[in-house]
């Protein structure tokens, strides 16, 4: 993805949040650092302090913590159009708790933390933006918090909804850890969903 699509798509994004003027965009947009990420390789890792937000364009990537015992558990995805960082480090300058990994070719723009700051006092369209997708945040916490106590078959179709190309996108252990199963247990998941009639893929 060439710069000028990316600040394109970037700006869509924005407006389909609040309207961005053109002087507030030219002005913005300075700060805004395009970036492509290879398969594997971190938008962030455990332990560093975020200096960026992530605006996802293009790809995929996952969240995921890493045990006392050393074993990664994913918390979540974010795809096309999603933003995804650590919001407490953003916010309170902490070391991150998670890692986030791209899972895929991913391209994505990097909304550094202190131009993001500068520009709430500059106009209330940023004030809004930061509002509407640090709440955003906030809601998929608590609802992914609340899924947890539903039934597996729940959860996997609730996830499928949110990203219906996943399972086509990511290995399968991946999204057995986000459920908290194994590989296996996952397979006969989905064999239980596609002799209902309840999964295709």
């Amino acid at each position: 993805m060439s710069r000028s699509q990316g600040a394109a798509q970037t700006r869509r994004f924005f407006r389909s949040i609040t309207e961005i003027p053109d002087a507030e965009w030219a002005y913005a947009e300075r700060f805004i650092v395009h970036r492509t990420f290879e398969r594997h390789e971190h938008l962030l890792r455990v332990g560093e302090v975020a200096e960026h937000s992530f605006l996802i364009l293009e790809g995929i990537v996952r969240i995921y913590y890493l045990t006392e015992a050393g074993k990664e558990f994913n918390k979540g995805f974010a795809a096309e159009d999603q933003v995804t960082g650590s919001v407490s480090s953003i916010i309170g300058g902490l070391p991150s708790r998670f890692s986030i990994q791209a899972l895929e070719p991913t391209s994505a723009a990097l909304l550094p933390r202190r131009a993001i700051e500068e520009l709430y006092d500059r106009h209330r369209c940023w004030d809004r933006l930061g509002r509407v997708i640090a709440e955003a945040t906030l809601v998929t916490i608590e609802r992914l918090h609340g899924e947890r106590l539903d039934p597996l078959e729940v959860q996997y179709r609730r996830l499928l909804e949110t990203f219906p190309t996943l399972p086509k996108r990511v290995a399968q252990y991946h999204i057995a850890s986000y459920l908290g199963i194994t590989d296996v247990a996952l397979s006969r998941l989905r064999g239980r969903l596609r002799a209902r009639g309840e999964l295709i893929a």
